[in-house]
């Protein structure tokens, strides 16, 4: 008899399995859902601090010094020049660069590696700056492109696709990054070449090399510290 129930219940369970492999078997009404479900949490563009992005890059080291996320291979560096990756900056941070630099809707910001796209599109919104983010990534670009669309910010904001060291950063009044050190270097001397004398430059957890902070704030996340710094030019690298 045992045996018996073990052979029905196998049977029953083949059975179930060939019914749901069938092209032509109706999808319940929850797995839709969790299909809709899915295709929009993968197409949504983060502007919250999920996790694991409310996490920080760097925390500083028991010396003192700053502890360096990975680079990026040298291969994946000259792939289409992707010279950092991709980690959203938690939103108090980004609120806290923003009021750092001064912000206001005389200036004109350019966000270097805009990932998602929510530095700009509070510049706009909070400030009511001109923005324009610059994102190599063509999915982030899409998206964040649609999330300007989408709260119609079109007339403040501008999603570039493009790489950030070959940007035109003649306009800008304000440049934000959250970039690794080696991508750091070699954008600095654009900065130095381009930016007009009163920009400024916010960089959120790294320091510029060769250059001088004007402010330091720390902002405290989910029992980390991120730091936000303040440059202004051409004070920083002419002392």
């Amino acid at each position: 008899m045992q045996r018996w129930r073990r052979g029905k219940a196998r049977t029953a369970l083949a059975l179930l399995v060939f019914l749901l492999t069938q092209p032509w078997w109706p999808a319940s009404k929850a797995g839709l859902a969790l299909a809709q479900d899915g295709q929009e949490k993968q197409k949504r563009v983060y502007t919250n601090d999920d996790w694991p992005f409310n996490l920080p890059r760097q925390l500083p080291s028991p010396s003192g010094d700053r502890q360096s996320p990975q680079e990026p291979s040298s291969a994946a560096k000259e792939e289409g020049k992707k010279i950092a990756p991709y980690v959203p900056t938690p939103m108090s941070v980004v609120e806290k660069m923003l009021e750092v630099a001064g912000l206001t809707a005389e200036d004109v910001v350019y966000d270097l590696g805009s990932g998602d796209g929510r530095v700009v599109v509070l510049a706009a919104q909070k400030y009511g700056a001109k923005s324009v983010g610059v994102e190599l990534d063509q999915g982030l670009a899409r998206e964040s492109t649609e999330k300007v669309q989408e709260l119609k910010l079109e007339s403040l904001v501008t999603i570039i696709e493009g790489d950030l060291l070959k940007t035109d950063l003649k306009p800008a009044t304000v440049v934000t990054i959250y970039l690794l050190p080696a991508a750091i270097e070699q954008l600095r001397p654009i900065l130095e070449k381009e930016l007009s004398a009163g920009s400024r430059v916010v960089s959120h957890d790294w320091l510029i090399y060769g250059w001088e902070a004007d402010r330091e704030e720390a902002v405290q996340v989910n029992g980390a510290t991120h730091f936000v710094y303040l440059f202004r030019v051409p004070d920083a690298f002419r002392r």
